[in-house]
């Protein structure tokens, strides 16, 4: 019984810190009913202004940011690998070797567990680090910029207004 409610728990555990909501390149700092995406996904209406702006997807990432963004990848998905699958195994195993009292498994088991927890989160969180910090830089270089300053004329019920935008 003491098998199968670790293994849910860990099984809990890794799917849980899988599911974390990710912003794939579109802007978030509008609130949703501002923004309008057209159904080829490509052209986003913003405060009525019309921009062209491709998502961050991976081949946007390996165009731009190259080796960078590979190893990025590579970081994250090792470090997810460590904690998610070879973590739980290596705690079943301690466990059995605890429940059995075999001293070997029981040192193997928790040795593997250590290594890979201490290994895959800092490993996963660097990687994760990293791609954010891609997509910041790509959002503020290539994304759209709302919020930019304008000097508009334009017809006012007295006339003609001069107004700036910001």
């Amino acid at each position: 019984m003491k098998k199968i409610v670790l293994i849910l728990a860990f099984l809990a555990l890794g799917l849980g810190a899988g599911a974390q909501n990710t912003n794939n390149g579109w802007p978030q700092r509008q609130s949703r009913e501002q923004i309008n995406v057209d159904p080829d996904g490509q052209n986003i209406t913003i405060d009525r202004n019309m921009y062209v702006w491709r998502p961050f997807d991976d081949v946007v990432g390996y165009s731009i940011y190259g080796s960078r963004y590979r190893k990025a990848k590579a970081n994250k998905g090792w470090g997810m690998f460590l904690s998610v699958i070879v973590a739980p195994l290596s705690g079943i195993l301690l466990a059995y070797g605890i429940d059995e009292g075999g001293a070997g498994s029981a040192i193997i088991g928790g040795a593997a567990l250590a290594g890979s927890l201490g290994a895959g989160i800092p490993l996963w969180v660097k990687g994760r680090r990293q791609l954010d910090w891609m997509l910041d830089d790509y959002a503020e270089r290539y994304g759209p910029k709302p919020h930019a300053t304008a000097v508009t004329v334009g017809p006012t019920a007295n006339g003609v207004g001069l107004a700036l935008n910001f």
